[in-house]
């Protein structure tokens, strides 16, 4: 009998080990932005092909927003690898650096009124490396995550980065002017 409280009880640990490490949901009432008063380098956003094929699996979540069109930056090489050099960047008031990161990506343009507000990103992190002009991923992290850069201002400086796919309440305000 005491086998059977032992495997039950160690269901249930094994249950709750399973269920911390799973992310937890939540609404948030603040997402953190991260600013670049010089703006952020976007690798992968001048040199797509709209011919190419589109690679859906590295793409960022995307939901409708209203007023805006997102549109798939495909490129010829798959996989696409970009290399975000280390950045400069603000938090709460306080300089921070981003450390360099090489990344499978799929890239996003938002376009609001066919103006530019932002990139979204799906990125995984690799180790790769070029062999006969292709890229050879030796490695790679088992998860993909997020990051819009937006343009804050409307002068084509994307200085805000925030984590997760651009949502309606993360359009800039410079959209709504009359004179778009």
């Amino acid at each position: 009998m005491w086998r059977l409280g032992f495997f039950i009880v160690s269901l249930l640990a094994a249950t709750a080990a399973r269920a911390g490490a799973c992310q937890l949901e939540y609404d948030p009432i603040f997402i953190p932005s991260y600013y670049r008063a010089e703006g952020w380098t976007l690798p992968g956003t001048t040199d797509f092909n709209p011919a190419a094929t589109p690679r859906l699996s590295e793409l960022p979540p995307l939901k409708p927003v209203p007023g805006a069109v997102a549109e798939l930056l495909p490129h010829d090489e798959y996989p696409y690898i970009i290399e975000f050099p280390a950045q400069d960047f603000v938090l709460n008031g306080a300089r921070q650096k981003m450390r360099p990161a090489q990344v499978k990506a799929g890239i996003v343009r938002w376009k609001v009124d066919g103006h530019i507000i932002a990139y979204s990103y799906g990125l995984i992190p690799v180790t790769a490396r070029r062999v006969n002009g292709k890229w050879e991923v030796q490695s790679e992290l088992g998860c993909i995550f997020a990051a819009t850069f937006i343009d804050d201002k409307g002068d084509g400086v994307f200085r805000v980065l925030v984590p997760g796919a651009l949502t309606a309440d993360l359009i800039p305000r410079w959209t709504q002017s009359k004179e778009n």
